[in-house]
């Protein structure tokens, strides 16, 4: 998965944020979701062109 692609379509994250929260310490998703606001918005299915 390149860095470039988007994970949380709703709060706009890529695989590389989610990334560098790792890299900066996020060690839980909770963690995750803080450092990069990553699946609070819970629009992810309807906004994505996957449909998942």
């Amino acid at each position: 998965m390149q860095d470039n692609e988007m994970i949380c379509w709703c709060s706009k994250v890529t695989a590389g944020a989610i990334r560098q929260a790792r890299r900066n310490g996020a060690t839980t998703l909770d963690a995750i979701r803080r450092m990069t606001g990553a699946c609070t918005v819970g629009r992810c299915k309807e906004l994505s062109p996957r449909g998942r």
